[in-house]
């Protein structure tokens, strides 16, 4: 990785943010930020750079995380993510990482277990709506211990402990089906990654966006050992 000078100084840092104003008053970022306009890439483009990025990932050729002070200053009076994703706090999967992506590329929000509540309905309709995101990814990951614990709460019929049996709410009705059948806790994984990505369609925001393919869902996968993010059909 090149070496990167964090010791501007103040006239230097405005200049570099005055330059970078300029330039996108002019409809463009400046050289040092290489992001592209963002607002109006639609959903098939911004889901090929998602693959690419994670194929670049689990190559161990990341190629998008120089750069970053660059980035944060040519970014300070806007933002002009390319994609949203809803993904796990799991500490091992790092969206930016995952899918060898910039500051200021991805619209992130991230909660155990990757369920949509009103609070992340809201910041989703908030992506597409005022910042033109056009393709949300719901993430998940093998061996979630969210989806472990709800699968044991709903097979046992026990509530999970107060505050995490918001998670319980969330995520138990779309793993009923895999509990019921005493299928396995991956396969739970991959029904409530396909659940929550299903229940977006009901926002009275993004579902019309949706049905009109002006706006994309995709439900994905993590594997921890691979690096490799499956896109779920």
């Amino acid at each position: 990785m090149p070496h990167v000078d964090r010791s501007l100084s103040r006239s230097a840092a405005l200049r570099l943010a005055a330059g970078a104003a300029a330039s996108l008053s002019l409809g463009r970022l400046p050289a040092i930020a290489a992001a592209p306009a963002a607002t109006s890439v639609p959903p098939a483009e911004a889901l090929a750079r998602l693959v690419a990025g994670n194929k670049r990932f689990v190559a161990g050729t990341l190629s998008n995380q120089d750069g970053v002070t660059e980035r944060r200053l040519a970014l300070t009076g806007h933002q002009a993510p390319f994609a949203t994703i809803l993904s796990c706090s799991d500490s091992r999967v790092p969206p930016e990482l995952v899918f060898d992506q910039n500051v200021g590329d991805l619209f992130v929000f991230r909660d155990a277990g990757n369920f949509v509540s009103d609070n992340v309905l809201g910041t989703l309709e908030y992506g597409y709506g005022a910042l033109g995101v056009k393709l949300i990814v719901v993430l998940g990951h093998e061996s979630c211990g969210a989806i472990a614990a709800t699968y044991d709460a709903v097979a046992e019929n026990k509530p999970l402990p107060p505050n995490l049996d918001v998670l319980q709410h969330a995520i138990a009705p779309g793993i009923a089906s895999v509990v019921a059948a005493k299928g396995s806790k991956q396969e739970a994984v991959v029904a409530n990654v396909r659940a929550q990505a299903e229940k977006l369609k009901a926002s009275p925001v993004l579902g019309p966006a949706i049905a009109s393919g002006d706006c994309k869902v995709v439900a994905a996968e993590y594997r921890f050992h691979t690096g490799v993010i499956d896109f779920l059909k």
